[in-house]
């Protein structure tokens, strides 16, 4: 007689411990309060900490953006933090399956997400065992996980990708543009010349305002006021009262968000705000967020009765060359892939997301659908077959 069930039953039940030895999930406001320190200990541990991966960002977050119940799953090894995961309630609806969804927290204005891993979390702490401990959890329902918007450096990529679930679809979005620190020479050289061209003129056009200045803030009282001009700013054109009304100040919640980003950023010296101001007003600014060698362009707004100086590109030329002046910060990253960024001839990392599906009822039904609108795929037989069957959903005899 064939030990092959026992065997895994009882690896099974091996996993099932560890997960449950290795995870615990904490909620909300007290719970993210709750695992404070040992969040800044992973942090802390991370080669290239992001600015979506610091405490502060969810902070400000849950206390202004989120209206679903949000999860905090703290991974540890051996006793000692390796890496947390945030997950939010967000009902999807995929192929026409309504699902219960949990993903990571993202936003219009929260357009990069991962989740904060160490090297030694990474090494230890699989998608298989947080699945099964998400399986296990009577309180948190769910027939997928959505993990959008992650860099192709991300942790959490790295681990979906080291041991790739079961039912797991991956999803390219877009990309993320760069551009490093150069000298302006260097700079220049990426340029076309037409593009070149424009900044020389915009640079002659500046020239000749009065009262021309570069302003940057981080510390408070200064970063309170210059995030009131930039705001001002932000909302005077297209994006304003009479265009989009897709401006900061016309969302309460969004304006709260980033004041809370403010305040918490600026705490730990990582908020900045950059400013171009001539004949009394500001032109241009630039919301950042800055960890490690990178300074990361959230926001931008500018003058448009001004354009005729380009007051973006002379913003973001000058706060490149004062990184470089500095010799901190290596490389601004503009968040986005817009096309305007072409003519800076920019660096980019891919995006891409991931749907992994439970095996529930409508996170199977789902996954059929979006995977094999026709016959059956190898790989649908292959991964989906034996889960049915260990859910009862099919006969050990049936077919696909």
């Amino acid at each position: 007689m064939s030990r092959t069930p026992a065997i895994s039953a009882n690896r099974a039940k091996t996993e099932i411990a560890l997960a449950e030895r290795q995870f615990e999930v904490f909620q909300g406001a007290a719970g993210l309060a709750a695992i404070r320190e040992d969040w800044k200990r992973v942090t802390r541990a991370l080669d290239k900490p992001r600015f979506f991966h610091l405490y502060e960002w969810y902070e400000s977050y849950l206390n202004t953006l989120s209206d679903s119940p949000v999860y905090f799953v703290l991974a540890r090894r051996k006793g000692a933090p390796v890496g947390v995961i945030p997950l939010v309630m967000s009902p999807q609806r995929l192929a026409g399956t309504k699902l219960r969804g949990l993903s990571l927290p993202h936003h219009p204005h929260m357009l990069l997400c991962d989740a904060p891993l160490t090297n030694e979390g990474l090494d230890h702490i699989t998608m298989r065992k947080l699945i099964t401990y998400l399986r296990r959890q009577q309180g948190i329902q769910w027939d997928v996980l959505f993990f959008p918007n992650l860099l192709e450096d991300s942790g959490l990529l790295s681990a979906l990708n080291a041991g790739p679930p079961a039912l797991r679809i991956p999803e390219p979005q877009t990309r993320c543009n760069y551009l490093p620190c150069l000298p302006p020479d260097e700079l220049a050289a990426r340029f076309s010349r037409n593009f070149r061209g424009n900044l020389r003129k915009a640079h002659n056009k500046l020239a000749k305002l009065n009262r021309v200045e570069f302003i940057s803030a981080r510390s408070r009282p200064e970063i309170d006021r210059a995030l009131d001009e930039f705001l001002a700013v932000e909302a005077s054109g297209w994006k304003g009262a009479a265009g989009e009304r897709s401006a900061i100040n016309l969302d309460g919640r969004v304006l709260s968000f980033y004041q809370s980003l403010t305040r918490n950023f600026s705490r730990i010296g990582a908020c900045e705000i950059n400013l171009l101001r001539a004949e009394g007003r500001c032109i241009a600014g630039q919301f950042c967020l800055v960890t490690g060698d990178t300074s990361y362009v959230l926001k931008i707004g500018y003058d448009e009765s001004y354009a005729q100086v380009a007051p973006g590109n002379m913003l973001l030329e000058h706060t490149i060359q004062r990184y470089l002046r500095e010799d901190a910060i290596k490389y601004v990253n503009l968040v986005t892939d817009t096309p305007w960024h072409s003519n800076w001839r920019p660096l980019s990392y891919m995006v891409s997301g991931a749907w992994v599906f439970n095996i529930t009822s409508a996170g199977l039904t789902a996954y059929s659908l979006l995977l094999a609108k026709g016959p059956f795929s190898g790989a649908y037989r292959h991964w989906l077959k034996p889960l049915m069957i260990t859910t009862g959903w099919l006969e050990p005899a049936s077919t696909l």
